[in-house]
This record gives structure tokens, sequence and C-alpha cells, in this order.
């Protein structure tokens, strides 16, 4: 695993980090052994959304095996309390971590002043965005703010690359999202073969990135993610993994380097000719 500056903090995440959504519904025993898993394949980053019991209770068993300076945990509350510095204090002593690297909004954020009281309490080292509104590039240019949290794929248009230009110039973190679009994905169609006449074409309707699953000794998920990895702006792809035999297969992918010519097949399909698939894609 390689790991990566975040921002202007001086610490250090892994190149892939991992979400931890309470809303799936695993048990303690499952958040725990998904988390020791990545542990072990080197991922130092974790997001955890909401505050779901067994989540909590998952990941602060595994969370626990490990010094918490070498850790890089990040929170986005479903709701906050009129006094936000409330809801992170009863987090942090639920999870028993002592501090957050990184409370992100989803939501309509705090007041900058609200902001600034949580940033001198010294319980949360840093605050970001997970948001791709249109509200996401005004709130970017307040300075108010450390990371972006936001979708960004081989098939973004010039607004995503932009939002990333323009927040990386501010020197905040980025952390990719919704790296692999469906959009991207192979369709699931049923091929029938006609009655009369030849047969039908198999590789009819398939779109400009069909390369991606014909690649030799890559998927085209990993694919994906190296190729996300490429840019510069970008500090962290976070992948919300669900089978630990994927997350082991994803988290080699800083190591390796892509195919040759598979970035600039990338670009050809994203800069298509044909006007309806470019707008689509767009």
């Amino acid at each position: 695993m390689r790991y990566r500056p975040f921002g202007r903090s001086g610490q250090v995440v892994s190149a892939v980090s991992l979400l931890l959504d309470g809303d799936t519904g695993r048990a303690a025993r499952e958040w725990r052994d998904l988390i020791a898993a990545a542990l072990d394949v080197g991922i130092n980053g974790f997001e955890i959304a909401g505050d779901a019991p067994a989540l909590i209770e998952g990941a602060s068993e595994a969370l626990a095996a490990v010094e918490r300076e070498l850790l890089f945990v990040a929170w986005r509350p479903r709701a906050l309390a009129a006094d936000p510095g409330v809801t992170v204090e009863a987090f942090l002593a639920r999870m028993d971590l002592g501090y957050l690297d990184l409370l992100n909004f989803d939501q309509p954020p705090p007041a900058p002043e609200v902001l600034q009281r949580m940033r001198q309490a010294r319980r949360v080292r840093a605050f970001g965005l997970t948001r791709d509104d249109e509200d996401t590039d005004l709130l970017v240019a307040t300075g108010a703010f450390d990371a972006l949290t936001t979708g960004y794929s081989p098939v973004s248009g010039w607004r995503e690359r932009n939002r990333l230009k323009s927040a990386a110039g501010r020197d905040m973190a980025v952390i990719a999202r919704d790296i692999w679009p469906e959009a991207m994905q192979p369709k699931k169609t049923l091929l029938k073969r006609p009655l009369l006449g030849p047969r039908t074409n198999p590789l009819a309707g398939m779109g400009g990135y069909h390369f991606l699953e014909s690649t030799h000794g890559w998927t085209a998920e990993e694919i994906c993610l190296a190729y996300i990895l490429t840019e510069p702006a970008v500090t962290t792809v976070r992948l919300e993994i669900d089978r630990i035999e994927r997350l082991v297969r994803l988290a080699e992918v800083p190591d390796r380097d892509l195919p040759t010519g598979v970035a600039a097949q990338i670009e050809m399909a994203r800069f298509s000719r044909d006007p309806g698939k470019a707008a689509a894609r767009a």
C-alpha cells in the first residue's frame, strides 16, 4: 500500500481508504473482521458513516489494536445537535478515539464560527465536505474546509475535473468516490438469436469501454481505481467494500502500473466522436 499526504495537515493516508456505512446492517463481528483485513493490507484510512451500534462496536474493537497516530479516522454523522461539538464528543466517547482526523458534512455545514470553536477544542483536526451539488464549488471557495469527498471517475466531465483542481489549489485533500460508475459497467442483456437472418452481434451495445473487461490480469474496477490514482489532485480513493477477497484485491492496485495504452484508450473513449455518447459521459 502507498500513502499520500493529507492536504496541509501533515498527516498521511493510504491511497485506498474504506467507507464503513452503518446502514448496511452488518453485525459487529463482520465489521471487526472487515476492518482487521483492511489493516492487514495496509489501509489506515476509514470513514465511518452514521453511528449504528453494531458498527461502533466492531470498529472500536478493530481500531483499538492499532496505535491511534497510525490511523486516519473520519466520521460523517447523519445528524448534528444544535451544538455540533456535543455530537462529536458523544461519538468519540463511544469509539474511544480521543480525536477525529476528519469530520465530514454531507448536509449544510455549520457556520464558520462554529467550525472555529471546534478547531480550538482540538477534538477535530480537519473538516470536510461530501457533496456534488451546485453549492459545492461555492463552499470550496470559502477556504473554510480542509477536504472534499466527491464523485470522480474516468468518465467525469470538465465540471468535476475543475472542482478537483480548485480544491487541490486551496491545499484541500481530495477524496474520490464512485470511481466505477454504472455507465462504464457492462450491460446485462439477454442475447437472442433471431428466427431468421444472421446471429445477433454479441458485441452490440457494449459501448466504448468494453476493453476494460478484456485487459489481461485486470478487472474493470481495478483499471478505474488505478486510473483515478494517477490524478495528482486525488489524495485517496474511498471504497465501500463488502467482501474481504475484493478488499485484498483492490488494495494491491496502488502498487501496480496501468497496462501500456489503457489510459489513452480511456481518454479516447471519453472523447468519442459520437455526440450522443459523448454527451452521456460528460
